[in-house]
């Protein structure tokens, strides 16, 4: 199996599309199917990208292809590696050929370890921000999907955004918070409540929704007869970094 079919397969159990992938890695969706198909070969940063985005290594990626790359160098080793080789006197070639031994000694141990899996947990991610999104909330295409590396608090059923200062200290504007869905929220909990089109990120109060930033935000939110509150879910904690795939 060529590296190209290694790649594509790390890809498909990764859950991610050609264009999610180009856009990681900072390439045209264009050139990434060019990839796949063969028609060119990403440069050493585009692979390391690569199998950031796709948590594999060079042993996954290019496993296949070892035994010939030793057999027979390659039009690029010839002109990268061997002429450079070539070109050098004794002592360069000396100290070139204790590095590849060395290297060649770990690549050897990396290979028999086991290979590292990275199990993920699909969830919801919505697009909409809670305190500053117009929209359906409960429409399909207002939410993708997003696979976490770790496992999210037990319940959760999708992930959203904070969007603005309101309750501050507590959560930040851009934090990402794990909610699980339900129709009441206890009184003292944070929870995400709609008022017609708009969503809040708020306590639930006996007499509204009250924000923590109390400086600027000193009055409860209140509901009306056309525009009653209504609860969505209650918040179980903030998604930080180490749950997310490195996309670097």
């Amino acid at each position: 199996m060529a590296f190209t079919d290694r790649m594509k397969e790390a890809r498909l159990a990764a859950g991610l599309t050609q264009e999610k992938l180009a856009r990681a890695i900072g390439v045209a969706k264009s050139t990434y199917t060019g990839y796949e198909k063969g028609n060119s070969e990403p440069n050493i940063l585009i692979q390391s990208r690569i199998m950031d985005a796709l948590g594999i290594d060079a042993n996954f990626l290019f496993q296949d292809e070892v035994n010939l790359r030793r057999s027979a160098a390659t039009p690029w080793e010839m002109e990268h590696l061997v002429k450079k080789y070539r070109s050098l006197d004794g002592p360069g070639q000396e100290a070139v050929d204790v590095i590849l031994d060395c290297e060649a000694r770990r690549c050897d141990t990396e290979r028999q370890r086991p290979a590292k899996v990275v199990e993920l947990f699909p969830t919801r991610k919505y697009l909409q921000p809670a305190t500053a999104g117009y929209g359906d909330f409960n429409d399909d295409a207002s939410y993708d999907m997003i696979d976490l590396v770790k496992r999210p608090p037990v319940g959760t059923s999708f992930i959203i955004a904070v969007s603005g200062d309101s309750m501050e200290p507590t959560y930040h504007d851009g934090d990402l918070l794990f909610v699980r869905a339900q129709e009441r929220v206890e009184l003292g909990d944070v929870g995400l409540f709609t008022q017609g089109p708009k969503l809040y990120i708020k306590e639930s109060g006996p007499a509204g929704l009250i924000s923590h930033n109390k400086d600027k935000f000193p009055e409860p939110i209140t509901g009306t007869d056309d525009e009653p509150i209504r609860a969505q879910g209650k918040i179980l904690g903030v998604c930080t970094a180490d749950y997310l795939p490195s996309l670097v």
